[in-house]
């Protein structure tokens, strides 16, 4: 395999692990350091670079010439999500679509873009935040979670969703949107559990009826509940 000098750490080596196919766009590709590594290492023929930033489109360019790479192999783009495939390019071309390193909400309004050819897509997700917030819009609109892991890269744990159009809701439990489907994450666990705890803590100082009080998790027993199921995990 060719050995390149870039920064591809454990997150972009899991993310490369769920390609379906090998014609990619790489939204917020900032330098394209994965579509580089996935080029040079023969797992992909072609990728769409895009990002918002002009400075960062002059750097994919600056990094496509340091390695040699035609700018028709992997294309530098700039573009606000997926819009450039509304007007310039063909959104059927696309085997796999990465979305990385963004809030789960900005995330959602990218998937949104693919509109009705999403059913052909393989969509790779890494959100920074919102994370509960992608995983309901996913199930709300239609997806699957395939897979979700969890990659560690000094010392952050960061999740990868492998998502995929189904055209059927799925109706997840809480704990399903909260901690997602089958992690066992030691470090993962323990983290939402914590969060969970602090929520029970402010709920136990607040005065009134803490059972009344509605959170982004539900009621009091339904935080509660939810901390016991995952201790279980």
């Amino acid at each position: 395999m060719f050995d390149i000098n870039i920064n591809i750490n454990e997150k972009l080596k899991s993310i490369s692990k769920m390609l379906c196919g090998d014609i990619i766009a790489d939204v917020g590709s900032d330098h394209a350091y994965l579509p580089i590594w996935l080029y040079l290492n023969k797992k992909i023929k072609k990728a769409y670079a895009l990002d918002i930033s002009e400075n960062c489109i002059k750097k994919i360019k600056l990094n496509l010439k340091k390695y040699n790479i035609p700018e028709d192999i992997i294309i530098p783009v700039l573009s606000d999500g997926l819009s450039c495939f509304e007007t310039e390019y063909d959104l059927s071309e696309l085997t796999d679509i990465i979305i990385a390193g963004m809030g789960g909400e900005t995330i959602a309004d990218i998937i949104a873009q693919s509109g009705g050819l999403a059913e052909n897509l393989n969509f790779i997700l890494q959100p920074n935040s919102k994370v509960e917030f992608l995983r309901e819009y996913l199930y709300d609109n239609k997806f699957d979670i395939i897979q979700e892991i969890i990659a560690e890269d000094e010392n952050r744990l960061y999740n990868i969703i492998n998502a995929r159009f189904t055209g059927k809701i799925y109706k997840p439990k809480l704990i399903e949107i909260v901690a997602g489907k089958n992690i066992t994450h030691f470090g993962y666990i323990n983290k939402i559990i914590k969060r969970l705890d602090n929520i029970i803590t402010d709920l136990n100082k607040k005065s009134g009826d803490k059972y009344n009080i509605k959170t982004e998790f539900g009621y009091y027993e339904n935080i509660k509940n939810l901390i016991s199921e995952l201790k279980k995990l």
